[in-house]
């Protein structure tokens, strides 16, 4: 349950017009462009007026020829080609507009975190430059530059709101609730601060961000916006955290969002790619990343925002940096504009897992492989291979533990480039190995997720 002095309950998103329908940029371009039109062809028509009215007010009957104006077609043939390319210059002018106006706006925001600032403006740019390859328009707002005013106006009509830096949630050891600078955004105080100052700017402001209508907000490395504590504290109760994801995103659901991430501070590029790649809901786009472990996950009931649901996916340490609260169901292909929720036939199916499947005898918590983004149980070519129906048949599954936190590499070395992360205590199922000398110097594993890569096998224990 969410605190009863809570200010705002039971609200809906407000409705705003979609991007499916032309903005006010886009008509205002259009009559400018045709108002300078009209401005140059009445010049055009006013000079000949002029030039063929003094000519004929010259001609003098039975006199002699009235001798013709030097320079005037020179001086048309010069104006038509000024305006054929001033036309041409407002239509190119136009598409690119309109080109712009087409394409997904993304704003990603980095505020000041002290001395981790360098680490975590890195981790925004390397998103925000993601999102450009996945051909959207990509607004960025770094420290010293990350003041509120500037994020409020890049951030009018985003449809994907990233944000990166301090949190600020409740509950907490810092009392008494209020939305002044709780639930928010940690910027800079003024331009040019430096990185140790910042100020809070809470759900009372967040929730005035006008964001675009079924928008999708990202929020990386923030304390309690995943329902965790701050570094060095307890880690919270499940009821705790449920009211922290709950309250951190009542204000951006209420400025427009459809569905809040909160990720813990590491690769959330997935995240990107199944909004412009995938078909899957925010659900299944949830269950595809690589932090998630669906070992203790449960989903409840948002108290903050009507209709709208949260889930919780804590690590297998216990702690929370993996959640969300939104429209579960709510599907990509609605977020880019291609479809209405009334196309949606299939909406409500489930694309990942919310729910670990019912235990067979002999199976513990997190024994089971998590399913792989896309792919329902059972379609999968290689289930027979990691669950046998024979065990006489096949050999058992090679599963163990990682004693200390990995890098998943594409790749047996060092070198090779990282694809995440592995968390100490992760149950792997241990796919192939690389041997020099025991015990293997690297495997490659499959993680709970149904990720794969390549591990350091020093740090996974045995059997």
């Amino acid at each position: 349950m969410a605190p009863a002095s809570l200010e705002v309950q039971g609200r809906a998103h407000p409705v705003r017009p979609s991007r499916q329908r032309p903005s006010l940029r886009s008509i205002g371009a259009t009559g400018f462009f045709l108002f300078r039109v009209a401005v140059v062809a009445a010049f055009i028509a006013w000079f000949y007026l002029r030039v063929l009215s003094g000519a004929m007010s010259q001609r003098i009957p039975n006199g002699p020829p009235t001798p013709r104006l030097r320079g005037v077609r020179t001086l048309t043939f010069a104006m038509l080609v000024i305006a054929l390319a001033t036309a041409g210059t407002s239509t190119v002018a136009h598409q690119r507009a309109a080109d712009v106006e087409s394409r997904p706006k993304v704003v990603v925001v980095v505020g000041p975190v002290g001395q981790r600032t360098a680490e975590y403006e890195a981790e925004g740019r390397r998103l925000a430059a993601h999102a450009r390859g996945l051909g959207a328009h990509v607004t960025g707002i770094y420290p010293p530059r990350a003041t509120w005013s500037r994020v409020a106006r890049a951030a009018q009509g985003a449809d994907l709101f990233v944000y990166l830096g301090h949190g600020n949630g409740w509950p907490s050891p810092y009392p008494p609730f209020q939305t002044v600078t709780k639930n928010g955004l940690g910027l800079d105080p003024y331009e040019g601060a430096p990185n140790s100052a910042h100020r809070y700017y809470g759900e009372r402001y967040v929730q005035n961000l006008r964001l675009a209508k079924d928008s999708v907000v990202l929020l990386v490395g923030l304390c309690y916006s995943t329902g965790n504590s701050e570094p060095g504290m307890v880690i919270p109760s499940r009821n705790v955290a449920e009211q922290r994801v709950d309250n951190y995103g009542a204000g951006f659901l209420r400025a427009g969002a459809r569905a809040v991430f909160a990720e813990g501070f590491g690769d959330s590029s997935y995240i990107l790619d199944g909004l412009f790649r995938s078909d899957l809901s925010m659900r299944g786009i949830f269950w595809s990343g690589w932090r998630a472990t669906n070992v203790d996950a449960s989903t409840f009931r948002s108290e903050r925002t009507r209709g709208m649901t949260g889930i919780l996916d804590p690590q297998l340490d216990g702690d929370y940096y993996h959640a969300f609260v939104g429209d579960a169901d709510f599907r990509a292909s609605h977020w880019r504009g291609e479809t209405k929720p009334n196309d949606e036939g299939d909406g409500g199916r489930d694309d990942g897992p919310p729910q670990r499947p019912p235990e067979r005898p002999g199976d513990r918590p997190g024994d089971r492989p998590g399913v792989r983004p896309g792919v329902r149980p059972g379609d999968r070519p290689n289930d027979r291979d990691e669950r046998p129906s024979d065990a006489s048949a096949e050999p058992a599954a090679d599963r163990r533990r990682t004693t200390g936190h990995l890098h998943l590499r594409n790749g047996p070395g060092s070198s090779e480039r990282i694809l995440g992360y592995v968390l100490r205590g992760t149950q792997v199922l241990v796919l192939e190995t690389r041997e020099q000398d025991r015990p293997p110097d690297w495997l490659r594993v499959r993680l709970p997720n149904g990720s794969e890569g390549w591990v350091w096998g020093q740090w996974v224990g045995g059997r």
